[in-house]
């Protein structure tokens, strides 16, 4: 094993970035109300929120597996499809994240962004920053979901060749990643929740 921990930084990490934006947003929001910036401000977002969709969906079947008898029936079924999907979903986030560069490009042709009065000048400052280091130049949102994603996907392998022998030591080794990862999925669930609420 030992991966464990990279898996659990990198959802942690996933987690910061659907808190900022979702923060930013109630921000901008809270100031602004022109139908056509907050539409093109959604349609950014929107896409954004692609990558955590993806996150959800990678980690909540292996959540809902919360005992043993669970494991042992569903695991092997559910790793089999992982393994066959994995690679598919690594992309997804990258796609995801160059149109929402191309959406937040025209959002910053909106006269908006560029306002004088510091709340909004500091919000913009802050949207600058989230773009440019997690969506676009350095990519680390795409970066971290795609390292979560195989992580999980090599610690899955070594928990289903574990299985064969001990499923009941497979299983601990399982949970207690789970747990670790729960409180992360829940942050990332709620914060994902709060950027799809409408304004």
């Amino acid at each position: 094993m030992g991966v464990e921990l990279k898996i659990v930084r990198e959802l942690a990490t996933v987690c910061v970035t659907v808190g900022e934006l979702a923060a930013i947003e109630t921000l901008i929001k809270g100031e602004l109300t022109k139908p056509a910036f907050i539409e093109q401000f959604d349609k950014m977002a929107g896409t954004i929120r692609e990558c955590y969709g993806v996150t959800a969906a990678v980690v909540l079947p292996w959540l809902e597996m919360t005992n043993e008898t669970e494991f042992c029936n569903k695991f092997d079924a559910d790793y089999a499809d992982y393994k066959a999907t994995y690679l598919g979903i690594t992309n997804r986030p990258r796609v995801a994240s160059e149109q929402a560069y191309l959406d937040y490009m025209l959002l910053r042709e909106y006269k908006e962004t560029q306002t004088a009065y510091p709340l909004l000048k500091l919000t913009f400052a802050r949207l600058d920053e989230f773009i440019d280091k997690w969506i676009t130049n350095d990519a680390w949102l795409a970066m971290t979901i795609e390292n979560f994603v195989k992580m999980l996907y090599r610690f899955l392998t070594e928990v289903a060749e574990l299985k064969q022998k001990d499923p009941t030591d497979a299983f601990a080794i399982y949970q207690a990643l789970m747990v670790a990862l729960r409180p992360y999925y829940i942050l990332l669930e709620n914060d994902w929740k709060v950027l799809e609420e409408p304004a």
